[in-house]
């Protein structure tokens, strides 16, 4: 059994919990939709718990982990790796703002998996256009939720 990954599921279940909690108090308007404004946090909240119980299954059923051979190499990824990953973030909003959102998602999913390290191929440019493709369905046509267009696109 993994204990860690045991307190990491009960925790995302406490955080699922109080986010379904404070999403309940969310008072339904005149301009509501057919989801309501407690829609997408309650798939919010279901999609935390089923990651959580994944999490939980996992960490029951799997044999203890051991020790890493170089823990040297850990170590040294620190703070300034994150910062590479908010300054790409960061940088998503201009190039955004020019090339649309669809392309600049793209673009992103591209980038963070070669600057952690992934060498280029076919496969990561399949899941950036997948990934892209997603999400541009989930907010343009499934939620109706009009995405910023770019001076290019």
């Amino acid at each position: 059994m993994n204990r860690k990954d045991l307190v990491s599921s009960l925790i995302l279940l406490g955080i699922a919990g109080s986010y379904y909690a404070a999403s309940s108090d969310i008072q339904d308007s005149t301009l509501a939709d057919a989801v309501g404004p407690k829609g997408l946090p309650t798939v919010l909240t279901v999609l935390l718990v089923i990651v959580a119980v994944a999490i939980g299954i996992r960490a029951v059923i799997s044999a203890p982990a051991s020790p890493a051979v170089d823990c040297k190499k850990d170590a040294e990824a620190h703070w300034l790796r994150a910062l590479g990953i908010l300054g790409l973030a960061a940088l998503y909003i201009p190039v955004a703002s020019v090339v649309g959102y669809w392309p600049a998602l793209t673009l992103l999913l591209i980038a963070v998996p070669l600057y952690e390290g992934m060498k280029p191929s076919w496969w990561v440019l399949a899941v950036a256009v997948g990934g892209a493709t997603f999400f541009w369905v989930l907010f343009e046509l499934v939620l109706g939720v009009r995405q910023p267009p770019g001076m290019l696109y």
